[in-house]
């Protein structure tokens, strides 16, 4: 057997998401027929079956009619020496299923369409060679989250011995090494499932050993609810057959019991139905009590599909709330942009049209239309407010100066209409008035 790859040992308390999987389960007839039609869709199908996609489906192989098994079952189990009498819920086939890993899942999905049906046709082939049996029917599903294989092979194996006492302590997990070998023929980088108790001995917790995240929830839930389905519709079938053969041996013990005087015949016939009915009545509450084991871990799965479905939303709705904050971020910080850009352009608009005013006297500013400021944050509108200030004390300096510049040109130009001044002084100081005249056209010119 070839090298099956088996993890890093960092990983190996963890689940292999590069695995291939194969579970095995025998299948009496009325169980045998409900996985038939789900194998084979036939008649109404669980809700999570994408209908639009079932015409997708492959039958690499279909399945022979089951009473026809049955039949050969009797043969071999008579070519064995057995005698006794087959039992009414005896195993008719053996159904069994092939998945992988998330990450095994992307991988076998790149094969070619022929690659993937010639792989689950050489595996479920090589399984039902080591288990000395026939493979029965082979369809791979492509209707479902996931693509995998069911397969059905004969419940007897060639030496007339059922499959389920047939194999021995380690058959199941060397069923796993066969899967890893047959896939990795054809994708290198699948490999084998990590063993539970390899996980367990890593470190790993037995509740870690099952835990799986929402996203394998949501390819696995589904499948393992309809077979809990399937299975529960043929254990409640058996139960009301177990009821009505019940019932029937009750009737003919009640019949005999009813006699007064019974012949040695009727004896041994009434001991006969008092034994048969107590093993009908004992193997009747051990199903029922089966049942109920499974309709609980029906109810655990539906509650586990429910959870996982909840953390979903979960996550989905504080992704939306933490987009909602950002938004709100974002429009909170352009409104404060806008708000601060239209209290400094009303600032600069009065400071243009002198409306902006310093008093020195009481050290306050005040604006002609100071609402564009009001309608600012505080933080801001106290620093766009020291701005204001700044610019109205700077325009009142400005303004100071150039009135006591106005009054001494004026004071000179009184003082050059003097007569005792020689021409040539008084030409010069004319000409130092009309240069400051240029400089700051509101001081004027000397008429």
């Amino acid at each position: 057997m070839t090298n099956t790859k088996q993890n890093t040992p960092e990983d190996a308390a963890a689940a292999n998401p590069n695995a291939v999987s194969v579970r095995i389960k025998p299948k009496a007839m009325a169980k045998a027929k409900f996985q038939r039609r789900h194998d084979f869709r036939i008649g109404k199908q669980p809700a999570y079956v994408d209908e639009d996609r079932t015409e997708l489906n492959r039958h690499l192989m279909e399945l022979r009619p089951l009473p026809d098994i049955q039949r050969e079952n009797e043969t071999l189990r008579k070519r064995a020496g057995r005698t006794r009498k087959m039992k009414s819920n005896a195993a008719v086939t053996t159904a069994g299923i092939i998945t992988f890993g998330h990450t095994a899942q992307e991988v076998f999905n790149q094969l070619p369409e022929e690659m993937q049906d010639r792989a689950f046709r050489e595996l479920a082939q090589e399984i039902a060679a080591q288990l000395k049996t026939s493979l029965e029917a082979l369809v791979v599903h492509l209707d479902e989250t996931a693509i995998h294989a069911h397969f059905t092979m004969r419940s007897y194996n060639d030496d007339g011995e059922p499959i389920s006492n047939a194999m021995r302590r380690g058959d199941m997990s060397a069923l796993q090494d066969l899967a890893a070998e047959v896939m990795q023929r054809y994708a290198p980088q699948i490999e084998r499932g990590n063993k539970k108790q390899a996980r367990l001995k890593a470190g790993a917790k037995y509740s870690d050993s099952l835990h799986r995240t929402v996203k394998q929830l949501h390819q696995d839930l589904p499948q393992e609810k309809a077979a809990l389905e399937v299975e529960i519709a043929a254990m409640s079938q058996d139960i009301n057959e177990q009821k009505a053969s019940v019932a029937k041996t009750q009737r003919h013990l009640q019949t005999l019991e009813a006699k007064a005087v019974l012949t040695e015949k009727e004896i041994n016939r009434k001991e006969t139905y008092s034994r048969r009915l107590e093993k009908k009545q004992l193997e009747m509450a051990a199903d029922m009590e089966r049942l109920e084991a499974r309709r609980v871990a029906l109810e655990a799965t539906m509650a586990q599909e429910a959870e996982a479905i909840e953390v979903e939303k979960q996550a989905v709705r504080a992704e939306r709330q933490k987009v909602q904050e950002q938004m709100a971020a974002a429009r909170a910080a352009k409104e404060t942009y806008d708000q601060s850009v239209n209290a400094i352009e009303a600032v600069l608009v009065e400071a243009e049209n002198e409306t902006l005013v310093y008093d020195p006297d009481t050290g306050k500013t005040t604006m002609q239309d100071p609402t564009p400021l009001k309608d600012t944050p505080a933080k801001l509108r106290t620093q766009i407010v020291k701005l204001a200030k700044r610019l109205a004390f700077v325009e009142s300096n400005l303004f100071a100066r150039i009135f006591r510049l106005d009054e001494q040109i004026n004071r000179i130009r009184a003082f050059l209409t003097r007569n005792d001044l020689a021409p040539e002084a008084k030409n010069e100081a004319l000409e130092i008035i009309d240069d400051a005249a240029e400089e700051e056209p509101d001081l004027g010119k000397v008429p």
